[in-house]
Order: structure tokens, then sequence, then C-alpha cells
């Protein structure tokens, strides 16, 4: 239910048009399967972060984390909701957390997880290392031209911040993606 979530919003972002070289949700990948709790917290913890309660976001993810450490998903929450409380290097541990936690061929579900770090240095400010972050999702993404184009351009965009406290970052923009039947 969750990647459905994203796969609609990367359609929206795409305008619907699904094409076969794009990064796709993996289909009968040998991952560690979720359980029902930790889908289920998971889930909630994303809606918690997008109607802009981080706080208990972070909360449920630690939930679903407890209820299934394996689960990617619950690290990704958690790394998000952090990001949008300022708490970059929480945000940044929990994001990297997520990408080793998807399997290693699931490119889709990694290039999720790489995404959200290089979208949280780059609001960070932190630009050189938004830039690698970028690239790496490129890498992930080869063959997707739209996906590629918008790192480069959030690659392009990034600007250093002048020297203050951290602030708030904002949820990224809708990933590009596209759907694969289940």
């Amino acid at each position: 239910m969750r990647w459905m979530n994203i796969v609609a919003l990367g359609l929206l972002t795409l305008g619907g048009a699904a094409r076969a070289d794009e990064v796709k949700p993996p289909e009968n990948v040998r991952v560690e399967p979720s359980t029902p709790a930790s889908t289920e917290l998971a889930s909630r913890s994303a809606t918690a972060a997008m109607s802009g309660n981080p706080q208990y976001s972070v909360k449920l993810a630690d939930q679903a984390i407890r209820a299934n450490s394996k689960d990617p998903w619950p690290y990704y929450d958690k790394g998000m909701a952090l990001a949008q409380m300022g708490e970059i290097d929480g945000a940044l541990a929990a994001l990297v957390a997520a990408e080793q936690h998807f399997s290693p061929v699931d490119r889709w579900g990694r290039s999720i997880a790489v995404f959200g770090r290089a979208h949280t240095l780059s609001a960070a400010g932190r630009c050189d290392e938004a830039k690698k972050a970028f690239g790496e999702y490129m890498t992930l993404v080869q063959g997707d031209a739209d996906a590629t184009a918008l790192a480069q351009r959030y690659s392009q965009d990034c600007r250093p911040l002048a020297a203050q406290p951290a602030s708030p970052v904002a949820l990224p923009p809708p990933m590009p993606a596209s759907p694969a039947a289940k």
C-alpha cells in the first residue's frame, strides 16, 4: 500500500506517463518481508510527517523499527521527519540506514532513500555533499531522463547557507516513479 502512494505521487509528477526504462518498484525481489505491524506503523509515520507532525512521525517510525528492524521504510520515514525538525545529522543517519536496509537489487527503494538524503543535504545548504548524493541518485535512475533532469536541477539549485542554526527542512517533492503490477 505504501509504495502505491509513492507511485501515485510520481505519476502526478510525470503527468501519468510511464516508460519501460524507468526505475520501478521491485517485483518478486527477495527482501526481508515486512510485518503487518511494521507496515501499519510506517504508513502512519509517513502520514504524520506529511500532516506536519514530525515528532509523532519519529515516534511511530521508532515503533515500526522495533516491530521489524529489517524493514527499510520506517528508517526512511524517521529520516524525513527528523529533516523536517531540523535534525539533519540524525536524518542523514536514518536515511543511510534506510538505503542499507533495501535489497541491493532494489534500485527503486534505494533511489528513494538516496534522493531523500540528497534533498535533506541540499535544503541544509550542504551543497558539496548534496551534489555527491544527487550524483548517486542519478546513477541509480540512469535511463530515466525525467528523474535525472530533476536531480541535476536540484543539484544546481543548491545554495550554501550562511552560518546559522539549522532550520527545518521541507519534505522533498514527489519522486518520479512508475507503477508495477503486484
